[in-house]
């Protein structure tokens, strides 16, 4: 098993049994919630992030990385939520782009069930995703997951179907501080992740994140998220929990390049030049 393959799979079992060992124990009702009525989603909301920083693998050396994401989230009725999330990300000399549709069912003291679905492309690739999306919640502890399948299409190469999972683990410390694991697996393509974000003054929040992935893929990005609609004073944690849904923008930067470089692109043509000189007779 290769290093980056071990880094992943440790840190996705440290963070599943982090939250199983100790979510029983945080389980009581947070403090600050303080809601009459628990809809999917509390009311229109949405956020808009900016971020930079730097990323490499086994091809490119220390590049910039830089992008922006942005999400929409309205309720349906009570029970229900809907959220479109764009955005792009530029690293590794490639532009990746996309978008997420999210619809689900949530009470933000225990659970949130939906399908979401998503389309991801860069200069090499097409990827489209969907299935099932759950986040569980005890106490300051959260479990977020999405996976199904996905149709990855790298050029020249043709279609093919294959299964992929996001997963993170994530913890507050207090109210307005998350600190997360997490992994992502999209065919042959892995990744381990870990996030720090702050709430620094509602509604703004300042992001560090890293990343670590096959081709001794490395990137650490620094960001600003303004939230904006539904209560402008809430805390962090219940801005995550009563109203949108984690934008995975940045969980597929780096992906579709590592799916180009496993499957493969024809090279180019060759072809043998004509001689530049007559062969002498005799």
């Amino acid at each position: 098993m290769s290093l980056k393959s071990s880094l992943f799979y440790t840190s996705s079992a440290f963070a599943f049994t982090l939250f199983i060992s100790f979510g029983a124990s945080q389980a009581a009702d947070l403090a600050d919630v303080g809601k009459t009525d628990f809809c999917a989603v509390s009311a229109p909301n949405g956020k808009l992030s900016v971020n930079g920083g730097i990323a490499a693998d086994n091809t490119v050396s220390s590049t910039a990385s830089f992008g922006a994401t942005g999400s929409v989230s309205l309720p349906v009725g009570c029970s229900f939520g809907l959220q479109i999330d764009g955005g792009i990300q530029n690293e590794l000399n490639d532009t990746t782009f996309g978008g997420v549709v999210h619809a689900f069912t949530r009470d933000p003291n225990a659970y949130l069930l939906g399908v979401t679905g998503g389309y991801f492309a860069d200069n090499g690739s097409n990827l489209w995703l969907a299935g099932p999306e759950a986040e569980l919640y005890a106490g300051r502890f959260s479990l977020e997951a999405w996976g199904g399948f996905a149709n990855v299409n790298v050029n020249g190469v043709g279609a093919t179907n294959q299964g992929f999972i996001l997963a993170d683990a994530a913890f507050y410390p207090t109210d307005d501080l998350r600190l997360s694991l997490g992994g992502t697996v999209v065919g042959s393509a892995k990744f381990a992740r870990a996030e720090i974000e702050y709430q620094i003054a509602s509604p703004l929040s300042a992001k560090l994140s890293a990343k670590i992935g096959d081709d001794n893929y490395v990137a650490v990005n620094a960001g600003l998220t303004l939230y904006f609609g539904a209560n402008k004073e809430k805390s962090l944690i219940r801005r995550h929990r009563e109203d949108d849904p984690r934008n995975r923008m940045l969980d597929f930067a780096g992906v579709n390049n590592t799916l180009v470089k496993h499957t493969g692109k024809p090279g180019p043509t060759t072809t043998t030049p004509f001689p530049t000189s007559t062969p002498p007779i005799g």
